[in-house]
């Protein structure tokens, strides 16, 4: 939980934030959204006027949807509609990543932080599922799960803000994940200081794995490790596809004659139904994987 003195600096240098950030890095990320991931996003008339809570279901490794979401937002709003997205604690860990996620657009994943960016009017970007569920095996990539976390229920409760869902397609496929690789994490005692829920076992992962060990009895495939190693984390050219569905009032949805519970539970499987509907329909769709 980020201290009232963390939370006023972070939001005191997020208005210090380079402005020509984005178009210095906007030839990189027009090839990555136009060519490579050839990405499409559809529902933008169903954005609020004003401030919302926006969901969307996690995928792939290094999740490269929330960058193209990001990038989209930016190529049609710009600076006129300031938004925000939670970072997972791990991402912060890593120097570079701490340098460069903040002038993206990022902030801590904290329940306080969260909520005073809304507070402020900034939208806010939150994908519940984490790396729980971008970890996922590629054999579940048609399925949304957020694993009963509600807390972007009681977030959009508190703040007054619409429910916004972000459906994303197809983003699963730049990875061929096989396991999550939740008893890896735990034994590396990942989960207790990261929050990591996994260490997603890929067919290039199992490579590099065999590049060291048998590079214990001869020479060349330890030539071969520091290139697997590297394309561990480099995402296949999956097509994705968004679709911004419809917003979605919890306060509407609140029965004074349920519990708070129950009332959570029924906005979350509403929520989810939403979802799910919309991804398999978009699935049926898809004739081939990576191409779309």
């Amino acid at each position: 939980m980020a201290t009232a003195a963390q939370t006023r600096r972070l939001f005191r240098d997020l208005g210090r934030i380079d402005g020509d950030f984005a178009r210095k890095i906007e030839p990189f990320l027009r090839g990555l959204y136009d060519y490579y991931f050839r990405c499409n996003v559809s529902g933008w008339e169903n954005i609020p006027e004003k401030k919302a809570l926006f969901v969307g279901n996690h995928n792939g490794l290094l999740t490269f949807e929330v960058l193209m979401v990001f990038y989209a937002w930016w190529k049609r709003f710009g600076t006129s509609k300031r938004a925000l997205g939670l970072a997972h604690g791990v991402a912060l860990q890593n120097p570079f990543f701490r340098w460069i996620i903040p002038r993206l657009g990022a902030i801590p994943a904290d329940p306080e932080i969260a909520f005073q960016a809304l507070s402020r009017d900034y939208s806010l970007l939150v994908y519940p599922g984490g790396e729980k569920e971008s970890f996922r095996p590629y054999s579940e990539r048609k399925k949304i799960d957020f694993f009963q976390r509600k807390g972007f229920i009681r977030l959009a409760l508190k703040a007054k803000v619409p429910i916004v869902p972000i459906v994303s397609i197809g983003a699963h496929e730049s990875y061929v994940i096989l396991h999550r690789g939740e008893e890896i994490a735990e034994k590396l005692g990942l989960k207790e200081k990261f929050r990591l829920h996994g260490v997603p076992i890929t067919f290039r992962s199992l490579f590099f794995l065999w590049c060291v060990a048998s590079g214990l009895v001869t020479f060349f495939p330890l030539l071969l490790a520091p290139s697997a190693f590297f394309s561990i984390f480099v995402p296949m050219p999956a097509k994705m596809d968004f679709k911004i569905l419809e917003p979605i009032d919890p306060q509407a949805l609140w029965n004074s004659a349920w519990s708070e519970e129950q009332n959570l539970q029924s906005i979350y499987d509403y929520v989810l139904k939403e979802m799910q509907a919309v991804l398999t329909a978009e699935y049926a769709k898809r004739k081939f994987p990576l191409l779309g």
